[in-house]
């Protein structure tokens, strides 16, 4: 009788919606009966598999599904999908067209406050976008180590009590990385006693603490990163018995095994040692190939001819687990009248590095945020800085797929200080600064960049006389 005609597959519906308005997945289901896998095709360029979800009616036809990320106005216009079914050579496709309209990127998406008594430092990202907030929260005139963890898409808390302390002794967080299975560390100055204790510990999810730990007395802990491991590699520093401070570096692994316990270090170009005072004030780390970079600042004797110290922003390129060197140091060298800088907040990218921090002239009455693209090899490839104004500083940097660099910055206006969120890109403006709220004191320490491309930045405000958390998150 020979064998039975294969049954070609086709396409019953493909469910795309006509417009979005937002950026974040886009849903997109095909019905199809006979068929065996499903893909989409966006512009004829990008292609995406969709899952086969089954028969649930049981009516003979398959549901696949699957998202398209859109990310913001990067995307905005008219699109075309087109959807292909298939089975062994046998296939059948269809098309829909759709239209991205999204707000300007920089609007406002959503802002939180997080109430009185809380402060905030720095935010760290899970891989679907949800934001842990650290800082501290005062109970009782004390502050104690605290984060909350919010929804990317309202701001909303997750956890019904809202913030949650972590550490029942005076002091506050400073960092906290997420590693690739969800858990996170967290890095916090506590006082233990009359001493003031760095450390760098780990929990679940859920903030429920874990063995692996690390606590160094006299250390201060500035920031932190995970390793390809779901290690922590972290970075400071402390005054040392002569006088100056030396950078500091800890690595602890997952299951809690310390590499490095508060490992020093003295910047000596002309083998003088504790003639810099060093300060490690960001860290950032590869977890393909376990490299760091360390940045922040040195001060002493750059220039051997001139009698004042002088601060210069710093970068350190190293491996994780020996520390060993695996580019010279940079230092950022003077720029005409421009002598003095420091490095507060770093983003790796693919191609190189992100730094931005200040810089100001040998008196420093004036000073301007600067931002900074270096490659993997030292050389400046890009950069940014404001006109000089009073205190003035980027403390933390990040830049989304589609190539904005966003500073989180605070500067001094009219006797005030205020935080600002910029978006560049080359030498364009992509938005025009954010300023954070209040007509109070306010600052800008944190941004990050999420899934498609959100930009959520944080740091503190003054509403009503009450200094507080404050997070946002734009519109790409």
């Amino acid at each position: 009788m020979g064998d039975a005609p294969v049954e070609p597959p086709s396409i019953e519906g493909l469910i795309v919606p006509v417009k979005v308005t937002t950026a974040g997945p886009m849903q997109v289901s095909v019905r199809a009966k006979h068929a065996l896998s499903a893909e989409v095709t966006l512009d004829g360029k990008a292609t995406f598999f969709l899952e086969n979800e089954g028969d649930a009616d049981q009516d003979g036809t398959d549901l696949f599904s699957g998202v398209i990320p859109i990310y913001g106005s990067a995307d905005n216009g008219p699109h075309s999908l087109v959807a292909t079914v298939r089975r062994g050579d046998l296939k059948d496709e269809l098309g829909q067209d759709f239209e991205v309209a999204t707000p300007p990127a920089g609007a406002l998406a959503w802002e939180k406050f997080g109430g009185a008594g809380t402060q905030d430092a720095r935010l760290a990202l899970t891989s679907e976008g949800f934001v842990y907030e650290g800082g501290a929260l005062t109970i009782n005139g004390v502050a104690h180590p605290a984060i909350r963890l919010r929804d990317p898409i309202t701001g909303n808390d997750v956890w019904p009590e809202g913030t949650r302390v972590i550490d029942a002794r005076e002091g506050s967080i400073s960092d906290v990385a997420v590693t690739q299975d969800g858990e996170v560390w967290v890095a916090m100055n506590v006082k233990d006693g009359n001493v003031w204790t760095a450390r760098m510990a780990l929990f679940t999810a859920e903030m429920a603490p874990k063995a692996a730990q690390l606590e160094k007395p006299g250390a201060t802990i500035q920031a932190i990163d995970t390793t390809s491991a779901g290690g922590c590699f972290g970075a400071g520093f402390f005054t040392t018995i002569y006088g100056d401070a030396d950078m500091l570096v800890w690595h602890v692994t997952a299951e809690g095994m310390p590499i490095l316990s508060g490992y020093p270090w003295d910047y000596m170009p002309k083998d003088w040692p504790h003639e810099f005072t060093d300060l490690a004030f960001d860290v950032v780390v590869d977890r393909l190939t376990d490299e760091a970079w360390i940045v922040g600042g040195s001060r002493g004797k750059h220039n051997v001819d001139e009698q004042d110290l002088e601060l210069r922003g710093i970068i350190l390129h190293v491996d994780v687990d020996t520390f060993e060197h695996l580019s010279p140091v940079v230092v950022r060298p003077p720029q005409g009248n421009i002598q003095q800088s420091a490095f507060y907040g770093a983003w790796l990218e693919p191609e190189g590095l992100l730094v931005t921090g200040y810089q100001c002239d040998m008196m420093c009455l004036g000073q301007s945020v600067i931002a900074t693209r270096y490659s993997f090899e030292g050389i400046p490839q890009w950069g940014f800085e404001t006109l000089p104004n009073g205190a003035s500083m980027g403390n933390a940097i990040a830049s989304t797929t589609h190539g904005t660099i966003l500073i989180a910055a605070t500067m001094k206006e009219g006797g005030t200080t205020h935080g600002f969120l910029f978006g560049r890109e080359a030498a364009e403006q992509v938005f025009a600064p954010v300023v954070f709220p209040g007509a109070g004191s306010s600052s800008a320490t944190s941004v990050v960049v999420g899934p498609y491309d959100w930009p959520f930045g944080g740091g503190n405000v003054t509403m009503g006389g009450e200094p507080q958390g404050y997070v946002l998150r734009l519109h790409p």
